[in-house]
């Protein structure tokens, strides 16, 4: 009986010691876990996205993550650059959003009338990885995404595109789907426009913007209408209801080819134009904290990694391993961006004249 007992103390006394060390190793590793993400838990917070394949991408693959990662719900609204632009004006005084993304042109502009701030990069620490070239407006704005942006056409084309300067061929009149006055990528292709009227290098004929109208006006009789929305623009030439369309982003374009769309995109004598998606934090965001924190994390290796596949574009981070695939096509490192021509333009002097520049094209292409 007393050896039974004994054996049942010594059973009862490591059980306990057992639970002892259970407990211990729970309360170490529990703060370590809410240190890390536990802050975040419960809290919500509004993302101003862009549209298309790269919203795609965030809703199905990134917000998931990073919600998972840090308990949180995201609510996500996609847009463009100016779009994203007006709802931070019509929502200064009581911002909703606490991240906007917008291209490179619409950080000066949101910096100007105090509509964002800058970055923590102590919040940040994965901003330390992205290309110098690639941090905006004294570190008001910061990339995510590079893509190239030029001309597109269906790939069964005899004869198809090789220049921007092809555009304007009798062969693609009342063929050709031009992009938007609402986006970057017309500026762009005024730029073209008015290096086409000087006989001046595209970055030196961006600074005589109004000298290309008249080119515009020329290329009038070649569009055929006027696209927002590229996911209804790419199956009205897919299908053969136009030929040629844009100038618009690799990341829009490429995904489809990969899909097997008959559609390609041109890699233009003249060179193309840099395509930079960038990340912003509102001024006042209602969590300024979980805003750095979903920045940091869309900066993380593993997400540009995900992303750049995703959506064919180009990583801002160095460091990035990248399938074969999307290697090849897309302009990443940062020595690949130079060899590749493509053009940033001055967007410190065009923005202020970008209202007068939407107007004329409204009434070139409107009327």
């Amino acid at each position: 009986m007393k050896k039974v007992l004994s054996t049942s103390r010594l059973l009862t006394s490591r059980l306990l010691t057992s639970r002892r060390r259970l407990l211990t190793a729970a309360g170490v590793a529990a703060p370590m876990f809410f240190i890390r993400d536990g802050w975040a838990a419960g809290k919500s917070m509004y993302v101003g996205t862009y549209t298309g394949v790269q919203g795609e991408a965030f809703r199905k693959l990134i917000i998931p993550k990073f919600q998972t990662k840090l308990g949180c719900k995201i609510f996500q609204t996609e847009n463009v650059t100016l779009g994203n632009i007006g709802i931070l004006r019509t929502q200064k005084a009581n911002p909703n959003y606490s991240v906007v993304f917008m291209d490179d042109v619409g950080v000066p502009i949101a910096k100007a009338e105090n509509l964002i701030q800058q970055l923590p990069k102590d919040k940040i620490p994965n901003m330390a990885k992205v290309f110098p070239n690639f941090i905006y407006n004294d570190t008001f704005g910061v990339a995510f995404a590079i893509s190239k942006v030029s001309p597109w056409y269906n790939s069964t084309l005899a004869k198809p595109p090789v220049s921007f300067a092809d555009l304007w061929h009798e062969r693609f009149r009342g063929r050709f789907m031009l992009i938007t006055p609402k986006q970057t990528q017309s500026v762009q292709l005024l730029a073209v426009a008015a290096s086409m009227a000087t006989g001046k290098p595209i970055l030196e004929a961006q600074y005589e913007l109004d000298k290309g109208w008249p080119k515009m006006m020329e290329l009038k009789p070649n569009v055929q209408t006027i696209y927002d929305n590229f996911a209804t623009a790419v199956i009205q030439v897919a299908q053969g209801q136009a030929d040629v369309g844009g100038p618009d982003f690799s990341k829009n374009i490429l995904p489809y080819v990969q899909k097997g769309t008959p559609v390609a995109q041109c890699d233009p004598t003249e060179g193309s134009f840099a395509g930079v998606n960038t990340m912003t934090l509102v001024k006042g965001a209602p969590e300024p904290d979980l805003g750095a924190a979903f920045i940091d994390f869309v900066l993380s290796a593993p997400v540009q990694k995900e992303l750049a596949e995703y959506t064919v574009a180009a990583p801002s981070v160095s460091g990035v391993e990248l399938d074969a695939k999307t290697a090849a096509i897309v302009p990443y490192p940062e020595s690949r961006m130079k060899e590749m021509k493509l053009y940033v333009l001055d967007w410190e002097k065009i923005n202020p004249q970008r209202s007068a520049i939407l107007d004329k094209f409204n009434q070139v292409f409107g009327s």
